[in-house]
This record gives structure tokens, C-alpha cells and sequence, in this order.
């Protein structure tokens, strides 16, 4: 499954389910009272209804992504000091996310966490026995 990621569009589709389940319903009533019509009652509903479902759609799209990433959290902190395969004799850091680790590396040169096989050495240590 892919991760579901809303920081880019979350807060737009947030706004116009606002407008579309709150403001445009508060305008509309207001029209229908001041001009007893209730033509536009109609759309009000119409109005709310649609907001209020891009707003469940949203929560519930929301709640999906929070559940991903409180799953990958959960891996990360297992796998913080090590090296995980990707392919092809490419790794990735399980700390930074950093996808340049190699297979003969014994510590990441993004943020310096020591893989598990070489925890008892630094970085320093490392690179002198190189």
C-alpha cells in the first residue's frame, strides 16, 4: 500500500469543506430569511450536506494516514540502528531515512548513528580502521 501523504493538499480540502458545509449554508439561510424563499433553503441543505461529506471523507482519510504513520514509527524506533535493504546493494539509514548507505558501510554519513554490528565504535573509530 502506498503512504498516504495530505501535507500538501490537507489544509485546502479542509477549507473547502468549511465553505461548503458552514459558510455557504450560513449565507444561503440568511438570503432564505431575509428573502422568504424557499428555493434557497434547498441549496442550503444541498450545500451542507455536500460539506459535510468531504469533511468525513477528509477525517477518514486523515485517520488512515495517522494509522500508516504510527505503523512506521513503530519499525523506525525497532530498526534505528540499522541498516535496511532496499535493493540492488542499496541500504537505507533506520534513523534519517538516508537511502546512500552501502553495503560495506558501518555508520551513516548523514547523521553519524553507528549501525548495530559496529555500536561499540564511533564514527571517528570506524573511518581510522578503514
Amino acid at each position: 500500500m502506498k503512504k498516504i501523504n495530505s501535507i500538501n493538499y490537507g489544509g485546502k480540502i479542509l477549507f473547502i469543506g468549511i465553505i461548503f458545509g458552514i459558510l455557504i449554508p450560513i449565507i444561503f439561510a440568511g438570503l432564505s430569511y431575509v428573502l422568504h424563499s424557499s428555493g434557497l433553503l434547498v441549496i442550503m441543505k444541498v450545500s451542507f450536506v455536500f460539506g459535510m461529506l468531504i469533511l468525513f471523507c477528509f477525517f477518514v482519510h486523515l485517520g488512515i494516514e495517522l494509522h500508516q504513520d504510527k505503523k512506521i514509527e513503530r519499525y523506525y524506533s525497532v530498526h534505528g540502528k540499522r541498516k535496511i535493504f532496499i535493493t540492488d546493494g542499496k541500504y537505507e539509514c533506520g534513523t534519517c531515512g538516508n537511502r546512500q548507505v552501502q553495503k560495506k558501510d558501518s555508520y551513516c554519513k548523514v547523521c553519524g548513528v553507528v549501525f548495530e554490528m559496529d555500536s561499540d565504535k564511533t564514527p571517528q573509530e570506524i573511518l581510522e580502521k578503514r
